[in-house]
């Protein structure tokens, strides 16, 4: 964990080390290009979710990146249909009962969608 690597490094904190590290690595910030979309796609099919093997293929991107691209975007099992009056019911519903915990929703109520989707619909409808 950052905290251990902090531990060693005097004068500086996990944010600190976290942060130098992405730096040096290089990583790309911002939107994916539809070509760093493909290389995900072929590193997954390629490595499975074995991120840091994908992060090689995709070449722009860390780990954690490619990672929560897949899982909050790209993966093929998500759904991105279009929401119904209905199914923001069943949202509202949901965080009425688990709060705002978005991984107990995806898990118990709405398991094809994404927790990043589930709570940018949530914001975004001022359902709040």
């Amino acid at each position: 964990s950052w905290s251990s690597v902090s531990n060693a490094i005097p004068n500086r904190n996990n944010k600190d080390c976290r942060k130098r590290w992405c730096k040096l690595t290089g990583a790309k910030k911002g939107l994916w290009s539809l070509n760093e979309d493909r290389r995900l796609m072929e590193g997954v099919q390629k490595h499975g979710k074995q991120w840091t093997l994908v992060a090689k293929t995709v070449e722009t991107r860390n780990s954690d990146q490619c990672a929560k691209r897949w899982q909050h975007c790209l993966d093929p099992s998500l759904d991105h249909s279009v929401w119904t009056n209905e199914k923001d019911a069943q949202l509202l519903a949901s965080v009425e009962h688990y709060g705002t915990n978005w991984k107990d929703i995806k898990r118990f109520v709405f398991p094809m969608r994404s927790t990043t989707n589930l709570k940018n619909r949530y914001v975004t409808q001022n359902l709040i």
